[in-house]
């Protein structure tokens, strides 16, 4: 029995489908729940939840998550498709092609865009406050691989048949933390919060909720630090 229960584990692994965002708060008020960090208690209510109207502009390159999420930024502020992540990373590629963009970096691609942008030290409480601005916040976050690859694992966000799938993402998750390997830097757009549940802008997969504590630990390498966008006057 064992035996079999590991085959059909390791047959979940050898095949992936492709990921299906959720590219805009519409799409995602139908389905809250996919795509979460969380493997559990990851939905939130809608008409109970702060979500800015930010657009998804999606990563397929691994080195411009920042591009991307900067677009995102600029399209929030500036209008939809104002600018693509493609044309940012195909213009202004990082110094660093492997590591990606710097925080510096971001600063200044989003100075030649026409936003005016601070790097701040913010704790949660700092998130839910720039929010309630209306101001969504930029943060470097450092997560496990899997849950930034461009497939998902067959029967991913299906109810009660996607738990083998959640279950082998957030295991393999879990012994990367606490192995310290397969972790990733890349960016995030916190853009909305439900009680202590976040909701960011991932490149890769739009919108996805993670808990504050998860977010929190994603977030310590890099000291809570958060860039903070608004359009000038």
């Amino acid at each position: 029995m064992k035996a079999q229960a590991l085959f059909a584990a390791m047959s979940l692994t050898l095949s992936a489908c492709a990921t299906q965002p959720n590219p805009d708060p519409a799409s995602f008020a139908s389905r809250t729940s996919n795509n979460s960090f969380e493997m559990f208690g990851g939905a939130v209510s809608p008409p109970e939840t702060l979500l800015l109207p930010v657009q998804h502009d999606q990563q397929i390159d691994g080195a411009a998550c920042g591009a991307h999420a900067l677009a995102s930024v600029v399209n929030y502020w500036r209008g939809p498709a104002t600018v693509a992540g493609n044309d940012i990373f195909l213009a202004h590629p990082p110094a660093d092609t492997k590591a990606g963009y710097s925080m510096a970096e971001l600063q200044a691609l989003a100075q030649s865009q026409n936003l005016v942008s601070s790097a701040v030290r913010l704790p949660a409480g700092g998130l839910k406050a720039e929010l309630e601005a209306g101001r969504p916040v930029l943060v470097p976050v450092q997560v496990p691989s899997i849950y930034v690859q461009t497939w998902q694992l067959p029967g991913a966000n299906v109810p009660v048949l996607g738990f083998p799938a959640n279950f082998i993402t957030s295991r393999a998750a879990w012994l990367s933390e606490k192995t310290g390997s397969n972790l990733l830097n890349h960016y995030v757009l916190v853009s909305g919060y439900d009680g202590d549940t976040f909701i960011v802008m991932e490149p890769i997969m739009g919108l996805r909720t993670i808990s504050a504590e998860r977010l929190a630990r994603y977030r310590e390498a890099f000291g809570n630090a958060a860039i903070v966008f608004s359009a000038p006057d």
